[in-house]
């Protein structure tokens, strides 16, 4: 078995589920910090452990906590073969932003500490509890848990039960185990006799106090008919008789600050003169009392009591500083209602506030700020963006705006909206791995052009997906198999710039020379010279037949281009073939009467310029010494 040990997390079980085409994973969080997404790769197994079906699938807001267990859920579409499914995670995305990939070269190969079942397992169980799988094992790289979890040597402690694993060696190996078990065996043996003798002791007690609280219970009963007649006789002649004593007892629990004892005091006075009052100074004072503990602390009343405090500071209040009290508790309410998930509402709040209160602006900022969050969780990318990228200046929020865009980019990319996840990685820049993503959105466009037959989009596709997976070699595949078929059509012409650009890939070279010939034989026969000559004369190798078909086009391209008058262009193109037929005399003869030409036009030395190449023959010494006589000073 294999396993990467960075992994941030761990998958402790798999569950297929026929009826809604689903593999669900259990998962852990090794880690300190809370997971938000992860991307598994998941197998498919039958009876025989012949792999049937494979999936790689990304889930979102999996809210996975540290040191927790949580699930995710694969899509899957399950046969009547698949028996078990086997998963491991490729990517773990965390709540920070920061992402764990897999790495092949991290694995560590190890062999599984699990028990077969049987009286090994059993007495492991009873002293380790039902998580234990098998007695803790030290291997080369690892050391593996006695919860079957493989662990790095340099870790203390297990990362899926953290026991310390000095105490796991020590307590859970089988000799220990065993004399554990039989020593617990023995407790229990004298634990159950003990249990016998206290049972029948503890019967004899409860006989004996069973009879005491007969005798109690009868006594108690006349004490209490005499006590409830006193107390009805002082109710009597206390709230009856003494009206004035208790408004004086409201006003004592007034100036001691013992608010509700006079509030209640007051109410049961109803009208009697003094009281009303001295029942609103009671309840203005509680207002201001409750309403600087909810400005303070938006937890410390529920919402009912806060809003019961800001309408008595409002209805009853004095004065401006009842009033800005008043909007320190709506404030507070705010926030309080943000803090349960209600944004709007805390929003709607805030806004009726004076612009001046202290913390409105900023409870405005977190209220879109958690709505843009909110947003991101349900997957509502476009409105997440746009609530973020409100709060200008905002670095946070400016992140959020990225982190949305770039979950908007995977769930375009995963949708099959392959431009539109390009256009949103584009615009990150090197947002995280969005380059990479744009090379991936490109592959998996170009896989999808060229299953529709649009083989020159899909390899102008690979080609932008750069040295993403095979995408080089895919492009080269299809740019091959467009010339093997101009060849196969004998469109020599088109397969020719092909296999030229890819010299080098299997028989390009040789195919660019049968091309290159075949094209200029055509121009050939059709009197092209020039051309003829021009797709032969840059080949990488010359073939006997494209040397004589170059060196013939040569030759008639410059008895052409002399026929045409243009013996500039006749002497350079035959010089090229100087050692075919009768070039050495038709460069003579050009020269020459090129050279007449400019002694016509009195232009001597370009005259004796051109002969000088061939100036070792009699017909051109003879032109020359004309030209010298001519070019010598008068006398």
């Amino acid at each position: 078995m294999w396993i990467d040990l960075s992994c941030p997390a761990e998958v402790i079980g798999t569950e297929l589920v026929p009826e809604e085409n689903l593999v669900r994973l259990i998962l852990m969080d090794l880690t300190d910090r809370g997971i938000d997404s992860c991307e598994a790769t998941v197998r498919i197994l039958d009876r025989g452990e012949e792999e049937t079906g494979r999936a790689v699938h990304r889930a979102r807001a999996l809210k996975g906590r540290p040191h927790s267990v949580f699930s995710m859920t694969v899509p899957f579409e399950l046969t009547e073969k698949a028996f078990r499914a086997e998963a491991r995670l490729d990517k773990v995305w965390f709540d920070d932003n920061d992402v764990w990939r897999r790495n092949p070269s991290r694995e560590i190969e190890y062999e599984s500490n699990a028990l077969e079942p049987g009286n090994d397992l059993n007495a492991l169980k009873f002293v380790a509890g039902n998580t234990a799988v098998g007695f803790p094992s030290q291997q080369a790289e690892l050391w593996i848990c006695v919860c079957g979890r493989p662990n790095a040597n340099s870790e203390a402690f297990c990362g899926r039960c953290q026991r310390q694993r000095e105490m796991i060696f020590r307590q859970f190996q089988r000799g220990e185990v065993l004399r554990q078990v039989s020593q617990r065996e023995r407790q229990l043996e004298l634990q159950t006799r003990g249990a016998r003798e206290e049972t029948a002791q503890m019967q004899r007690l409860r006989e004996e106090e069973y009879n005491r609280k007969q005798v109690v219970r009868k006594r108690r009963k006349a004490l209490l008919t005499f006590l409830a007649a006193a107390l009805a006789l002082t109710a009597a002649v206390f709230w009856g008789a003494e009206p004035g004593l208790r408004l004086w007892s409201a006003e004592k629990a007034l100036r001691e600050d013992r608010l509700e004892d006079a509030r209640a005091t007051l109410d049961s006075l109803g009208q009697f003169p003094g009281a009303p009052g001295l029942r609103r100074e009671t309840e203005i004072r509680i207002a201001r009392r409750d309403g600087e503990a909810a400005a303070a602390d938006e937890s410390a009343f529920p919402e009912e009591r806060m809003a019961e405090t800001v309408s008595a500071l409002r209805e009853k209040g004095d004065g401006e500083d009842d009033s800005n009290l008043a909007d320190r508790v709506e404030l507070s309410m705010a926030r309080a209602l943000l803090k349960a998930g209600k944004a709007d509402r805390a929003e709607d709040i805030a806004k009726r506030l004076p612009e001046t209160t202290e913390g409105r602006d900023t409870l405005l900022r977190d209220c879109t700020f958690f709505r843009g969050e909110q947003a991101l969780r349900e997957n509502r990318y476009g409105d997440a963006r746009t609530f973020f990228l409100s709060l200008e200046n905002d670095p946070d929020a400016a992140l959020k705006a990225e982190e949305a865009l770039y979950e908007d980019g995977l769930a375009r990319m995963e949708a099959g909206e392959y431009d539109a996840a390009i256009e949103c990685f584009t615009e990150l820049g090197n947002y995280q791995d969005s380059p990479g993503m744009i090379s991936k959105s490109m592959y998996l466009k170009a896989s999808v052009l060229e299953s529709q037959g649009k083989m020159e989009e899909a390899r102008q596709a690979y080609l932008a997906a750069g040295n993403w997976e095979d995408a080089e070699e895919r492009a080269q595949s299809i740019r091959w198999n467009q010339a093997e078929g101009f060849l196969e059509a004998k469109d020599y012409a088109s397969a020719l710039p092909i296999y030229q650009e890819m010299d080098g890939y299997e028989d390009a070279r040789d195919k660019w020379i049968l091309c290159a010939t075949e094209v200029a034989r055509t121009a050939y026969r059709q009197r092209e010279y020039l051309m003829a000559a021009g797709y032969l004369e840059n080949l990488p190798e010359q073939t006997r037949e494209a040397k004589q078909i170059l060196t013939r086009a040569l030759y008639l391209g410059a008895k052409a281009a002399a026929d045409r008058g243009e013996l500039e262009e006749a002497v350079s193109l035959m010089e090229r073939v100087s050692t075919y037929g009768d070039a050495q005399k038709n460069i003579r003869n050009w020269r020459m009467e090129i050279a007449q030409q400019r002694m016509d036009e009195g232009k001597y030395e370009e005259a004796k310029a051109v002969l000088q190449p061939v100036a070792d023959q009699y017909q051109a010494q003879k032109l020359l010494k004309e030209i010298e006589k001519m070019l010598a000073p008068e006398e």
